[in-house]
This record gives C-alpha cells, structure tokens and sequence, in this order.
C-alpha cells in the first residue's frame, strides 16, 4: 500500500530520506485543498488561518477557515532559506491567479449560466499544480542552484500528474508522500 511512482519517470524518495529532508530545513510551503470545494491556499506554516483565505477570490471565499475541511496537498520542502520558499509563494499566488483570470474571463466560461460557473471556478487544484511547476522552473536558477533538492510531498499521486502535456518536474524537485494523522495533520 505505498506511494506508486507514475510512469514518467521520476525520483521518488524513500520514506527515512523524506523524514530527514523534512527535519534538516524549517523552510517549507505547504499547499491546502478544501475537500468540497477544491479551492487551495497555500502557506509557509505547517497550519492555515483565516487571513490566508484572502488569497481566494471575494465571490468564493469562505467566511471563515474550518480546519476539518482542509487537508494538506503538498508540503514543499528544503528551501534554504525563508526568502526562497517567501519567493515561490509569491511566484505561485500570482501565476494562479493569472490562470483564473484567464479562465473567468474567456468567452467559453462567459456563456456558461452563473450557476454553473462558480464551481469551475472555485476547482483550483490543477491551475495551482500547474502555476507551481512554472514557478519553480522559473525561479529555479536564481534561488535553487547547485545541490538544493526539493522535497515534494503529495497527498494524492493523481495531482504530481497534472503538469501541462510535454512539461516535467524540474529536476531539482524530488516527489514522495506526504503522510497525514487523522486524515489532515501533517507527520514529520
């Protein structure tokens, strides 16, 4: 019942390896995925609270964060430093809200009824999967040079594939499983 690697390919790391790349770097970022609604936010603490939930739209965002509906997606670790997990945050908050833009605004999604829109619009797991590649390949060189690894720690092996067709992982990013207690805290 382990962590099954796609067939792409990829590094994946055993399970005393994750633990000591956890340990060795208190700089990390961590990816939330509402398990209704699919909307992710995304934080440089192990835990969310309700200022996070500004990084979501107005018009779909909660009142307030209830944390059994919350689950850790991905727990990005072995940053350097606080700035470099800081800068692909920032990285990713903007390149996802590009992405929804995008979305919210092309002609297609317009002639959908309104009804019909806000759940496309609330599901944020892939747009978010994608515009995290895209940030660590850009940022990559200016923040991640020479022998820093990443850990990426997925709590579905169905979201690592969600890269857009003919693009991979950047090579600097090893991929593992994410362990959970109680189906939303996250084990170190």
């Amino acid at each position: 019942m382990g962590f099954e690697a796609p067939n792409f390919g990829l590094v994946f790391l055993r399970k005393r390896t994750l633990h000591r790349h956890m340990a060795s770097s208190n700089h990390a970022v961590y990816l939330f995925r509402n398990i209704q609604t699919n909307q992710v936010i995304v934080s440089t603490k192990h835990f969310a609270k309700n200022a996070t939930l500004k990084q979501l739209d107005n018009a779909i965002r909660p009142v307030r964060l209830r944390k059994d509906l919350w689950r850790p997606m991905l727990a990005l670790t072995g940053f350097n430093s606080s700035q470099s997990a800081q800068a692909v945050t920032d990285a990713l908050l903007q390149r996802s809200k590009g992405r929804q833009q995008q979305i919210k605004t092309s002609a297609e999604h317009l002639e959908l009824p309104k009804r019909a829109r806000g759940p496309i619009e609330s599901d944020l797991v892939e747009t978010t999967v994608v515009s995290l590649r895209d940030a660590l390949e850009s940022l990559g060189p200016k923040h991640f040079g020479g022998e820093t690894k990443l850990a990426a720690l997925w709590e579905q092996p169905r979201f690592l594939e969600m890269v857009e067709e003919g693009k991979q992982w950047p090579s600097f990013v090893e991929h593992g499983q994410l362990e959970l207690k109680n189906n939303r805290l996250i084990s170190a």
